[in-house]
C-alpha cells in the first residue's frame, strides 16, 4: 500500500511540473510569479513545461570522446584479426562507423588515403590511425581518446554501429511473385 501511495505522489508531481504560472507587477513595480492569479489584478498567464536533459547518448565523457575523436573501423572478412577488432569495440560499448574497402570503391579509396594502403583491420580514432589488430595498442588509443573501458550502461544495448557514410550500391529489383 505504501508503494502504491508513493507511486501516486510521483505521478501527481509529474503533472505539477507542467502547470500554469501567472506573472504580474505589484504596486512597487516588482515582477511577481505565482501559481494563482492575483485577485482583481491583470496577470499574464505563462505555460511552464518540465525541464528535461537528453542523456541518451551515454555519459558525458563518452559523448565528448565521440565528438572529439570519432571511431572508424575498416574491416572485411579477414578472419580472426577483423573479428577481434570488432569484438573489442563492441565489448567496450564504443559507437563506431564500420567501413569495408572491398564492398565499396569509395571506402577503398578512403582507406588508401587514411592508411596509405588497402590493409585491414585499421582503427581510426580521431586523427590516430592504427594498422593491424594489436589489442594493447588499440586499447591505449581508445583510452587516450577518453572512451569507456567497458560498455556504457547508459547506452541501451551497448555499442551502436553507424551506417557507412556512402550509401550501398542499389540492388536490382526482383520481379513481383505471380
Amino acid at each position: 500500500m505504501r508503494h502504491l501511495f508513493t507511486l501516486l505522489l510521483l505521478t501527481l508531481s509529474t503533472f505539477a511540473l507542467a502547470t500554469q504560472v501567472y506573472q504580474w507587477k505589484d504596486a512597487n513595480g516588482n515582477t511577481i510569479f505565482s501559481d494563482h492569479p492575483p485577485p482583481g489584478t491583470k496577470a499574464e498567464r505563462k505555460n511552464v513545461q518540465a525541464n528535461v536533459m537528453d542523456t541518451s547518448g551515454g555519459s558525458y565523457a563518452t559523448r565528448e570522446a565521440l565528438r572529439k575523436a570519432p571511431v572508424t573501423l575498416w574491416i572485411n572478412e579477414c578472419g580472426e584479426p577483423c573479428n577481434g577488432a570488432r569484438n573489442l569495440l563492441n565489448k567496450r560499448g564504443i559507437r563506431y562507423m564500420l567501413r569495408n574497402p572491398e564492398a565499396s570503391a569509395a571506402d577503398g579509396d578512403a582507406l588508401n588515403k587514411v592508411a596509405g594502403a588497402r590493409v585491414v583491420p585499421v582503427l581510426q580514432v580521431g586523427t590516430t590511425v592504427l594498422k593491424g589488430f594489436v589489442e594493447p595498442d588499440w586499447q591505449a588509443a581508445l583510452d587516450n581518446a577518453g572512451y569507456p573501458k567497458s560498455a556504457d550502461p547508459t547506452l541501451p544495448g551497448g555499442a551502436k554501429i553507424t551506417p557507412p557514410a556512402t550509401p550501398p550500391a542499389a540492388s536490382p529489383q526482383q520481379p513481383a511473385p505471380k
